[in-house]
């Protein structure tokens, strides 16, 4: 195998290594969105990947802008960085909201309850309330935790390329990994 395959087998291997470790540098990312031709990037917890599909997962509330911004222009850019193996990764792809109710039914009952506690928030994120913690539900909301799902949703990034890089003292390397349309990949060294 070479170099070139054994560092994206090795990309792949640490986003999965992500989910079951929440203090995996690659647990939470900074996404990137557009917004009125303007970037717009917020943190989010990765929540599954899917190689043979090349598809990252994340959750958040259907009603923040993220989700209009994802309407409007489905572009994203997923950032990642190691800071121990000096590794950066930028995932650019397509990114969309699952409208398949049974996939969403079960990516929540996976759910931990104080993960579904933010989905009861009485406030849209980004509303502007009076004071710092006037958006939290009501401690009456606990009895309907469930009733969470309504704000609850899931989005997609279909990768199609990757940018790696790695700083390293001896020489950054770089390099543009392309998934195209025949399953074929494409790998390119770039100047750093």
């Amino acid at each position: 195998m070479d170099k070139q395959q054994k560092i994206l087998d090795n990309v792949w291997r640490e986003l999965n290594l992500s989910l079951s470790k929440s203090k995996h540098p690659f647990h939470i990312f900074s996404i990137s969105t557009i917004n009125n031709n303007k970037p717009d990037s917020r943190y989010v917890v990765l929540r599954d990947v899917d190689e043979d599909n090349k598809i990252l997962t994340f959750h958040t509330d259907r009603r923040s802008k993220k989700i209009k911004h994802i309407e409007a222009k489905n572009s994203a850019c997923a950032l990642f960085y190691d800071q121990q193996q000096k590794i950066q990764l930028r995932l650019y792809g397509d990114i969309y909201e699952v409208e398949d109710k049974l996939e969403i039914k079960e990516r929540w009952k996976k759910s931990k309850n104080m993960s579904k506690l933010c989905y009861l928030n009485k406030y849209p994120p980004g509303e502007v309330i009076q004071t710092s913690k006037e958006y939290i539900y009501d401690e009456n909301d606990l009895n309907y935790i469930e009733n969470g799902i309504e704000n609850f949703s899931v989005i997609n990034i279909k990768i199609s390329k990757i940018d790696w890089l790695n700083l390293n003292h001896k020489g950054h390397e770089r390099m543009i990994i392309s998934f195209l349309s025949n399953n074929a990949v494409k790998f390119e060294w770039v100047a750093p």
